[in-house]
């Protein structure tokens, strides 16, 4: 395959799955506000805070409601917005075309031009849920045309692990968010007790309140959901569960086996990052959770980089 279509697969499934993270993390935090038990807490100006933070902006002096949904929805000068993000999948997209379904290529084009269609004046006064039901909602189209329409080879696996990099840098980007929210919360003066709501829109937002709960059987706290949404192996939203995906697909892509593997390799640092993961327990990272979701940032960062450099730019 050549490098330049490789890399047009590669970043498909990366910015679909960057807009559906916006998108869904975007409505929970904006309507779960409604609910809120700590009103104190949750004003307006500390929900736009959070989405800004969770898109990685941090430069806007005056933050009004208009113009923050604007920056990540709407935003084209803005290359991570979500609009942005699905404009770069489709091109990425159409730049592969002959070599993925005509199914897959339709049902990029027909998201592509439903959210371009959506007026953004109705997005800035009442369409906030509605828009991002058609991102949640056209992106797992997209997701099942991948995988039951495309040949399970190379082209597919790049897709994947693409996707499942992505996957795991949003799902830390949400739980550091979410995090941040919960410390100025408790710097209000709420005691840990008033947090289960909190820890419940955590889940919604990476959409796995249901299973956590069917899993644990409780109400969510800090220990279980973050297990859950960091460690958990059978949770397809969590950080181990991509882990394990990208080392997958990986070795797919360069068709190693582990007696092929040396240190230096991409396949060796995701197969090292799996491993210390695979013998971690909540008790030893539940007080320093930034440190390991830091580290591993890093660590996908490094993996990502070294991926396109050895088989996308040559």
């Amino acid at each position: 395959m050549l490098s330049r279509i490789a890399n047009n697969l590669y970043w498909m499934g990366r910015y679909f799955e960057r807009a559906e993270h916006l998108a869904r993390y975007t409505k929970e935090i904006y309507f779960s506000s409604l609910d809120a038990p700590i009103l104190e807490a949750y004003d307006r100006r500390f929900v736009l805070e959070s989405m800004l933070y969770m898109a990685g902006i941090f430069d806007m002096k005056n933050i009004n409601e208009k113009d923050v949904l604007h920056k990540i929805g709407f935003d084209r000068n803005n290359p991570h917005s979500i609009i942005s993000s699905i404009t770069s999948g489709r091109e990425n997209a159409r730049g592969a075309q002959n070599i993925i379904s005509a199914e897959l290529w339709e049902a990029i084009n027909k998201y592509y031009h439903k959210i371009n269609s959506f007026s953004e004046d109705v997005f800035l006064s009442t369409g906030l849920y509605d828009f991002s039901q058609v991102i949640i909602e056209q992106s797992s189209v997209v997701r099942g045309k991948i995988r039951s329409t495309l040949l399970h080879d190379e082209t597919w696996a790049i897709i994947l692990l693409g996707t499942h990099i992505e996957r795991a840098i949003q799902t830390i980007r949400i739980i550091n968010s979410k995090l941040n929210d919960i410390l100025k919360i408790e710097q209000s003066g709420y005691s840990v007790n008033d947090l289960s709501f909190e820890w419940t829109t955590l889940l919604r937002c990476t959409e796995s309140f249901d299973m956590n709960r069917k899993y644990y059987g409780s109400i969510p706290c800090k220990e279980e959901v973050l297990e859950f949404l960091i460690l958990n192996q059978l949770c397809p939203r969590s950080i181990h569960y991509s882990l394990i995906s990208i080392k997958e697909y990986l070795s797919k892509v360069s068709k190693k086996n582990s007696l092929e593997i040396d240190s230096s390799s991409i396949e060796f640092q995701i197969g090292k990052l799996c491993a210390h993961y695979e013998y971690l327990t909540i008790d030893e990272i539940k007080d320093d959770i930034y440190s390991l979701l830091n580290f591993t940032l890093g660590q996908l960062r490094n993996i990502s980089s070294n991926f396109e450099q050895k088989y996308l730019y040559n």
